[in-house]
């Protein structure tokens, strides 16, 4: 029995030691496995990401353009010709000197091809783009900034050393010149298409260098301007012609490099007939793209150096709500640069003042934090906020809390510039910012509140008005029209309509106010021959107005010759094309949209017909004038017609008779109320789609209430903007644009209310005539005119 449980011990030991060896086994043969494994993976990857060679991968091309300088050879002129001998020579000898520097760092392997395109003054500087071939994984580490380091490390070596390379055996270059910009195929293939018409030019100090017009067999051409190092580049481009459709396009480079572009400008532009555009360095090209028409000498261009300037300066304001000063970007009115960045200090002499900034054709608003300004951003008291060009005034308004201190910032965040840029600055009562007005928190401007017109463009300028448009009687509240005001009637209970009438009052937007700064409750006082101003302002220049002792047509179709002495026929060629008005002896106004086609832009295709009756003869009471200056407003909008109207200076005085007189300009302040009747008048068609008249036509019309025309034209009518008729039944019509809307007085002068501007069709239902509103756009009239 022992020697059986004996063996049965022996087998089970054997037994367990044989598992267990196995299992040891087991163990290492699943070690050897991982270990295989891992083996294989980083050989794997040692084979993919280190051993594979580089061209089995996908690759791209990458363009980069720059420039490099020879410290000994010497630009001379012949260097400047392509076409000449000793041009491709140097080129040759410097793109393999190029392929060489290249070939000893380690972009070597990526080399695919170069070109050197010009050359540029003092110690030889050459101008060049170079190709690499790159593998896709390693596309965004090849920036041009680490292309430029490892190339000016090479540079920086070789310069130290005793110049025993290829590359230095012929050139000594100067590393800390390298320029490298990244280029894309389509940089170089504009840039190849000018090469047939590349000029070079070295912009000297104190030099104005006229610069040599396009060749008009090329397609396009390049003008590469190159100037002293501290100094940029300022290029003025004047249109000669007033249609074209040249293209131009400014870079900041030595290339047309998208990245790089300042700004391009496409046809001749009325609206800047002469622009001036700033680099941010001594460097810059220009690239003329040729029309499908070929337009000859469409412009000039020139070209100076104007040194860096530093806009940086503090401004202590002192008491008084006065215009103080202006700030603007440099060398304004030229493009800013595309390096510019300003910081102004303001300080103000106390907390109870806010800051002013008044911009013209500019205006400022909030942006995502993550997308760059493209028209200049600003930083106001560490608020961020984006400029934009606009067709409207506006002001931003700085409040001041805890200091008296300000600060302002503009800097120019991408490479696209546009014309420079202005404010005007000064303080306001931060307790009472508009003081008898409403401040309009869209633009930042005082605006009439309750006058019937919405200024503002949200319309809160006339929220819960008593009485809109009028007087309003202190006793009860009752309203009543402004032309019963002051008339030596009581028609309020008490009589405070008829009270101060003879004393200043405080001005307000239904006050008039006197040249020196009084103001009189009486509306519409000028020229009524009672002065009502203590410096008589209100009685002088009174010689306007008045019409001739006729025996009128009451109602009729024609006009009387003689009937509207103020009435111009503006013609080009003969024929008669729009109305205008004459308002001083040298000055028609009318609507800008009779000039907004290319071919009527000039001022010297027009001719101004004055005391004129028939148009298809001529009579003994016309003369005619031809123009000399022709200005639009800057704030017309052609698709709105907002700001429409135009100014027309004669050739010589008018002289003043019986059939030609001026009309006379109101007041700012000068009422039109709705209801009254005025007088359109033109040679316009009879009805739409008919031809002109032969004799001089008049329709009586009345002033419609802002709001009732506005909705029917489905809110399209602007502060501008004024509309007069009979829903349908009487309007101006074509051959009328820019004539007079007139309206008489009770002391039977005329004033000019409107300029025919714009309507749906001719006398359609419910549609009334749009005019341009004279006493909006007076202070621009009056401005121009002096």
């Amino acid at each position: 029995m022992e020697a059986e449980e004996q063996e049965e011990d022996a087998s089970s030991l054997s037994k367990s030691d044989s598992e267990t060896n196995s299992r040891v086994c087991l163990r290492y043969v699943s070690l050897g496995i991982v270990f295989l494994l891992l083996a294989g993976a980083a050989a794997a990857t040692w084979y993919f990401l280190d051993y594979r060679p580089w061209h089995l991968e996908p690759t791209i091309l990458q363009f980069y353009s720059g420039s490099l300088q020879v410290l000994n050879r010497r630009y001379f002129s012949e260097l400047g010709q392509v076409e000449s001998r000793a041009f491709w020579l140097e080129s040759a000898k410097l793109q393999n000197m190029l392929k060489d520097l290249i070939h000893s760092t380690e972009l070597g392997r990526y080399y695919n091809s170069s070109t050197v395109y010009a050359f540029g003054e003092g110690a030889l500087t050459f101008f060049f783009w170079f190709t690499l071939q790159i593998p896709e994984s390693q596309q965004k580490e090849m920036t041009a900034e680490r292309v430029n380091a490892v190339l000016h490390q090479e540079l920086t070596n070789s310069f130290n050393s005793s110049g025993s390379l290829s590359y230095q055996a012929e050139y000594r270059v100067n590393p800390d010149s390298l320029i490298l910009l990244e280029s894309t195929v389509k940089d170089i293939v504009v840039l190849k298409s000018t090469l047939g018409c590349y000029r070079y030019s070295y912009v000297q100090e104190d030099d104005i260098l006229t610069l040599e017009g396009p060749d008009y067999l090329a397609s396009s051409c390049l003008w590469h301007l190159h100037g002293l190092e501290g100094y940029m580049i300022k290029l003025r481009l004047e249109w000669t012609l007033p249609d074209c459709r040249d293209r131009l396009a400014m870079y900041d480079a030595a290339g047309p490099l998208e990245k790089h572009l300042i700004t391009s400008i496409y046809g001749c532009s009325r609206q800047e007939p002469v622009v001036e555009v700033l680099s941010s360095g001594p460097v810059m090209s220009i690239v003329w793209k040729k029309a499908l028409y070929s337009y000859y000498d469409p412009f000039v261009l020139s070209a100076q150096v104007v040194p860096l300037k530093a806009c940086g300066v503090n401004i202590t304001l002192r008491e008084g709500l006065e215009l103080q000063g202006k700030i603007s970007t440099p060398h304004y009115p030229s493009y800013y640069s595309p390096n510019t960045q300003c910081t102004w200090h303001m300080s103000v002499p106390s907390l109870d003042y806010g800051v002013t900034l008044w911009f013209d054709a500019y205006a400022l608003s909030r942006q995502k934090q993550d997308l760059p300004c493209t028209q200049g951003q600003w930083i106001i008291q560490n608020r961020r906020l984006c400029g934009l060009r606009t067709l409207q005034a506006y002001a931003e308004r700085i409040p001041v809390t805890s200091s008296a201190d300000i600060a302002i910032t503009f800097t120019s965040q991408i490479s696209l510039t546009g014309p420079g840029v202005q404010a005007a600055y000064s303080l306001y009562n931060q307790s009472d910012p508009c003081p008898r007005e409403f401040l309009c928190s869209v633009n930042g401007l005082c605006v009439p509140a309750c006058d019937g017109i919405k200024d503002c463009p949200n319309g809160l300028d006339e929220r819960n008005c008593v009485c809109p448009a009028k007087f309003q009687c202190q006793e009860d509240s009752t309203c009543i029209e402004f032309s019963r005001v002051c008339n030596q009637q009581r028609d309020c209970v008490n009589g405070s309509d008829e009270e101060h009438c003879n004393d200043g009052v405080p001005c307000g937007p239904f006050t008039h106010r006197c040249d020196d700064g009084t103001c009189v409750k009486k509306p519409n006082p000028l020229c009524d021959a009672t002065v009502d101003c203590k410096d008589l302002s209100d009685e002088k220049h009174c010689d306007c107005g008045l019409q001739a002792p006729l025996s009128r047509i009451i109602g009729g179709a024609n006009s009387v010759e003689g009937e509207w002495p103020w009435q111009a026929s503006l013609q080009v060629r003969g024929r008669h094309i729009c109305g205008g008005t004459l308002i001083a002896d040298r000055w028609v106004v009318s609507a800008a949209h009779c000039f907004q086609d290319e071919r009527l832009a000039s001022p010297s295709v027009w001719t101004i017909y004055l005391g004129k009756y028939f148009q298809n003869t001529t009579s003994h009471t016309e003369v005619s004038f031809k123009v000399i200056r022709l200005f639009l407003h800057p704030y017309y909008e052609e698709d709105s017609h907002d700001y429409d109207v135009a100014l027309l200076q004669l050739d010589h005085p008018v002289i003043i008779s019986p059939f030609i007189q001026p009309i006379c300009l109101p007041a700012t302040s000068h009422l039109f109320e709705p209801g009254l009747h005025c007088w359109i008048t033109g040679w316009g068609a009879l009805k739409e789609g008919g031809h002109i008249s032969n004799i001089l036509q008049k329709v009586d019309v009345q002033i419609i209430q802002q709001d009732i025309c506005s909705e029917a034209y489905h809110y399209m009518i602007s502060p501008r903007m004024l509309c007069a008729g009979y829903k349908g039944k009487k309007d101006a019509c074509q051959g009328d644009s820019g004539g007079p809307l007139a309206c008489e007085e009770p002391s039977g002068r005329w004033f000019l209310a409107g300029l025919v501007s714009w309507g749906m069709g001719c006398g359609l239902p419910n549609y009334y005539g749009v005019y341009t509103r004279i006493t909006q756009v007076l202070g621009w009239i009056n401005q121009t005119m002096s």
